[in-house]
């Protein structure tokens, strides 16, 4: 049998492979709450990786590669944590903790959604929204339908749209908050601002289901009103 020759700085122990992956990983998301993606080089996520810039051709084909399964990596944690949150005893109290808990402990997925997805022309935008975005959309909507009076599909997509923009907007507007608000970071990773976040969400559904019931109350007044002003024989 002839030897099978193996790359030169290519570990083929499989366990190998999954420790240097983890690594250059970790330090992506590091190097990530430090500065820009624009600004991390391959040098810098190998050196702080400890592994030979190389391998991140070799496992992930280009630094864009390395981002996007860091993404990959991101996203399916986060909505694996997701799916337990129904079960809870308040889910939407539950999913805005958890929300904030990523954010809070992903400081560099903040930086990336202000710096490169806000950015139409950015390579990773279209990436980002089928990951986080789009499920978010399917998933938020139907917690609410499921643990809200809101029965109305519409609705409840624009309840799950204002939530999800109190979450994430403090976090991407970082430097306004701070400068401007003097709203720290140490703030947002209080169970105050937590309840902060469920109340206003309280009071805008409780708010919306109001102005729908005026609206109902409105509308049968107005029937009545014309039918008491109905001819006798067309009554």
């Amino acid at each position: 049998m002839g030897n099978v020759k193996q790359v030169k700085g290519r570990p083929v122990n499989q366990e190998k492979q999954a420790e240097q992956k983890a690594k250059l990983l970790a330090s992506a998301e590091q190097l990530l709450a430090e500065k820009s993606y624009t600004n991390i080089t391959i040098r810098e996520l190998a050196q702080h990786s400890g592994i030979n810039s190389a391998m991140i051709s070799y496992y992930f084909t280009n630094k864009e590669g390395l981002f996007i399964a860091l993404l990959d990596d991101i996203s399916t944690k986060h909505f694996a944590v997701m799916k337990n949150i129904q079960h809870a005893a308040d889910p939407i109290r539950s999913f805005i903790e958890k929300i904030l808990s990523m954010l809070n402990q992903n400081h560099g997925l903040a930086r990336l959604i202000h710096n490169e997805f806000l950015m139409e022309n950015s390579k990773l935008s279209d990436v980002f929204i089928e990951r986080f975005p789009k499920k978010m959309a399917v998933f938020v909507p139907l917690l609410i339908k499921n643990n809200t009076s809101i029965n109305d599909e519409h609705k409840a997509k624009y309840a799950a749209f204002s939530l999800i923009t109190m979450l994430i907007t403090p976090f991407i507007n970082r430097s306004i908050r701070q400068k401007a608000w003097q709203i720290s970071d140490e703030e947002l990773q209080s169970s105050t601002w937590a309840e902060h976040i469920h109340q206003q969400f309280l009071f805008g559904c409780n708010n919306q289901l109001s102005s729908t019931t005026e609206v109902l109350v409105s509308h049968d007044n107005n029937l009545q009103n014309a039918n008491n002003v109905l001819p006798k024989e067309n009554k």
